[in-house]
């Protein structure tokens, strides 16, 4: 074989590596990404996109979302913030549905599969486009479930069936939706604290406030530094405080639950990126059905009785209780004095500690 075929040969054999790479590795991910997308009832559709939800959840609440200034929102039936992870999940679940197949309907035919007027229907808009969803009964075999997109089947068209947990960011209760956190807070913003409890001679009010050090300091009813942990903890309840329940009518049980104030947390601050004031106050309440009632602006909610507890409310446990406030490994000279009058000289070199003559016990020393 002369060298002008032998390279000839290699020539192809070149393209045909490249061919075979480019076209069943790197394509091959490109046309299966491709064949996904075709499955999907709502082609097209972005998740980030959907500007609004409407259906009814799984306790018979007609509820609709929307989204605004990237947040969302409950619309009805009561005005309040949903919950971004939940309804990002309901968004998500519409744009990506897709169909595990599909079944041939007589037109008019849809009761059959539960998508007559029973059929649970789930409304939304997406870049000012109105879609809807609607959901029917399970398949005889396999465990999936009818639905219709958009009006398909309506006229004799096929109908689709879809894998039956895609559908369950759909069967979530009321309360799943709306956002549980009482307060939008970041501790770190927090600069001011005031908190009132209630004791036997009257309202005891306290002050905190982070000092230029970032310390925490009580400022009433007494100037000294506060307890560190203590703030941290009760700065931490109220991030992470979440309601088991939400108050959305004000019954005369309620207004007399009101009445009571077990502790009220009114705090301020600031974030550097932020030209508006971190301010908002929280107020828990007495009991109702076995439950605290919180207030927080407009919105009540409701607590187990036990979270009251996580909030002090004695001024010691606010104040600092560090007697002696040094680094260890900066220590130089130690001076001991005991009862009748015997001292001990520790001196810390090189070598360790040492006390002249005597001998000591270095561990000792450094528990010391």
């Amino acid at each position: 074989m002369n060298q002008r075929t032998t390279g000839l040969l290699a020539l192809v054999a070149f393209f045909l590596g490249a061919f075979v790479y480019l076209y069943e590795i790197e394509g091959g991910s490109d046309r299966e990404a491709t064949r996904e997308a075709e499955k999907e009832l709502f082609a097209g559709v972005d998740a980030g996109a959907v500007e609004s939800v409407e259906l009814t959840t799984s306790d018979g609440s007609a509820a609709r979302f929307e989204r605004r200034d990237g947040a969302w929102r409950i619309a009805v039936p009561v005005e309040g913030a949903g919950d971004a992870m939940a309804l990002d999940g309901v968004a998500s679940a519409l744009a990506t549905l897709p169909r595990a197949g599909t079944v041939k309907a007589a037109p008019g035919d849809l009761a059959q599969f539960g998508l007559g007027p029973e059929a649970q229907t789930v409304r939304f808009t997406a870049s000012g486009a109105s879609h809807t969803l609607r959901i029917g009964r399970a398949t005889p075999v396999g465990g999936n479930v009818y639905v219709a997109a958009d009006g398909g089947g309506d006229d004799g068209e096929e109908v689709a069936y879809v894998e039956s947990y895609r559908l369950n960011a759909f069967k979530q209760k009321l309360t799943d939706l709306r956002d549980r956190r009482i307060l939008a807070l970041e501790a770190d913003a927090v600069k001011r604290l005031e908190i009132s409890w209630p004791e036997a001679s009257g309202p005891f009010t306290l002050e905190l406030e982070r000092d230029a050090q970032d310390t925490w300091q009580l400022r009433r009813p007494i100037a000294a530094r506060a307890d560190r942990q203590t703030v941290r903890e009760l700065l931490s309840n109220l991030e992470f405080l979440q309601a088991t329940s939400f108050v959305d009518e004000r019954t005369p049980a309620v207004e007399a639950a009101l009445l009571e104030t077990a502790i009220e947390i009114v705090f301020a601050g600031e974030v550097a990126s932020d030209p508006d004031p971190v301010a908002g106050k929280l107020r828990i309440a007495g009991m109702l059905n076995g439950a605290r009632i919180v207030e927080s602006g407009a919105q009540l909610y409701q607590l187990p009785p036990e979270r009251l507890d996580e909030f002090a409310r004695r001024l010691s446990a606010y104040r600092d209780k560090q007697l002696v406030d040094l680094e260890p490994d900066s220590l130089a000279k130690i001076e001991l004095e005991f009862a009748g009058g015997e001292a001990i000289v520790l001196v810390h070199a090189e070598a360790g500690w040492s006390a002249g003559e005597r001998e000591i016990d270095s561990e000792a020393v450094a528990g010391l």
